[in-house]
């Protein structure tokens, strides 16, 4: 196992690391990933600039289907949290607009490194809603536990005492499925979904909430 982590670790591109985080003794629950994510995730990703106008009904002819069957996309949107984006800004420079990601500007409101206790501050901060992809329902009353807080920062951080907006996309980058991916713009995975962010920090994806 150790040598096919070495492995896996040489194959990655330069600036992403798999270094394994510090964790806490017991698995993070699935409840508190909830919370995590849907402080996180949300509706909206800014993909491939490059796209042009696309009904998005996966039409056959489409210009923009990919030899797999699969499809370039410009933005997608969803009613609800979804995603949560790996990257720190994309400006398509038209009528699509920039985007932002909330985690981004909440967490790193200067564009600098951040404390521990900056950074949990500031995640206390984003709110809760309920995001697509977990089983069950959750209500925020409480904000997120200062135990889900720390595991979220020993994913991203380490155990190191302070954290960048470049070193936080990196680390989430690496939460992804295939996290050597070149995603729509050549810069690394573009977003994460549920099952990936739950199972990067030892939560059961699949796991009802009651």
């Amino acid at each position: 196992a150790k040598c096919a982590y070495m492995l896996l670790a040489a194959a990655l591109p330069l600036g992403l690391s798999l270094s394994p985080p510090a964790v806490s003794a017991s698995a993070l629950s699935t409840r508190d990933a909830c919370l995590l994510f849907g402080a996180l995730a949300e509706p909206l990703v800014h993909l491939d600039p490059e796209v042009g106008a696309c009904c998005h009904s996966a039409c056959s002819d489409c210009e923009w289907r990919l030899p797999d069957g699969g499809y370039r996309f410009d933005v997608l949107k969803a009613t609800k949290p979804k995603w949560v984006p790996c990257y720190l800004r994309r400006d398509f420079g038209d009528e699509r607009g920039c985007h932002e990601p909330r985690w981004a500007s909440a967490l790193f409101p200067g564009g600098g490194e951040v404390t521990r206790a900056q950074f949990g501050e500031a995640l206390a901060g984003l709110g809760f809603e309920m995001p697509m992809g977990p089983r069950g329902s959750v209500g925020a009353d409480g904000g997120v536990p200062e135990s889900a807080a720390d595991a979220l920062w020993a994913w991203l951080a380490g155990d190191g005492d302070a954290l960048t907006p470049e070193g936080a996309r990196t680390r989430l980058q690496a939460m992804a499925e295939d996290p050597q991916a070149e995603g729509a713009v050549g810069e690394g995975p573009d977003h994460l979904v549920w099952k990936e962010f739950a199972k990067a920090l030892g939560a059961k994806p699949f796991e009802m909430i009651v």
